[in-house]
């Protein structure tokens, strides 16, 4: 099981986000210099961000992910579709597709597995679905999970982080659902070392924060103390 002993390498696990919508230039490169210096496993921006981003880890460790169809899901297949080609060609290398939660609550799965189907299919990039766990039913999350695997999404991503905390329930009910096929992305308030810990070890391997260096500290000064 995952501890808080300095040993674990748990920079590789976290994805350091900036995703607030009064994000600046500014902001971007400092994630990005956290990232590098820290050597996270990526960094997740928004997509008018994404050229900037791959520019500043060129031939570097963290991986630039980035959003399509955020924080919403309500945009257009078409849009999201575009959106997602021009972050491939900006460099993205994973996209994270927020799905329209409406189809879901409406029973219009076909709707979901067609757009997803399609970006999968048109951008050769790995490709997560964000789910808003907080906003869905259990069986809802079993119906997308199912589609992302028929599919070939790459993973999951708990949230957006703009509607509620991921639980560690959470990310074992989501393990369960996958059959350890896909990925699992936890983000949305996680703010503690204690609480990435626990996430890790109830089945993620990303961890979506904007916290990343408190925590890493935070490591550090329990390593120091034990």
């Amino acid at each position: 099981m995952i501890s808080s002993h300095p040993e674990i390498e748990l920079a590789g696990f976290i994805e350091q986000t900036c995703l607030k919508p009064t994000a600046t230039e500014q902001d971007i490169r400092q994630v990005c210099w956290e990232a590098e210096q820290y050597r996270f496993g990526g960094v997740c921006v928004a997509p008018v961000y994404v050229r900037l981003a791959v520019e500043l880890l060129h031939k570097k460790k963290p991986q630039v992910v980035t959003v399509i169809g955020f924080p919403a899901g309500t945009s257009t297949s078409a849009t999201k579709l575009y959106e997602a080609q021009e972050a491939t060609v900006h460099g993205a290398n994973i996209l994270e597709v927020m799905v329209n939660l409406g189809f879901v609550k409406g029973g219009q799965y076909n709707a979901v597995y067609e757009e997803f189907g399609q970006i999968v299919e048109q951008t050769n990039r790995p490709v997560r679905a964000i789910l808003e766990l907080n906003l869905l039913e259990p069986d809802e999350w079993k119906h997308v999970a199912e589609i992302c695997l028929d599919v070939g999404v790459s993973g999951l991503k708990t949230a957006t982080g703009w509607a509620g905390a991921t639980r560690h329930e959470d990310i074992q009910q989501l393990r369960r659902l996958v059959r350890n096929q896909l990925g699992i992305k936890a983000a949305g308030g996680i703010r503690t070392l204690n609480q990435a810990l626990e996430l890790l070890a109830a089945g993620a391997d990303r961890l979506g924060t904007s916290r990343g260096v408190e925590m890493l500290r935070e490591q550090e000064l329990e390593g120091q103390s034990a």
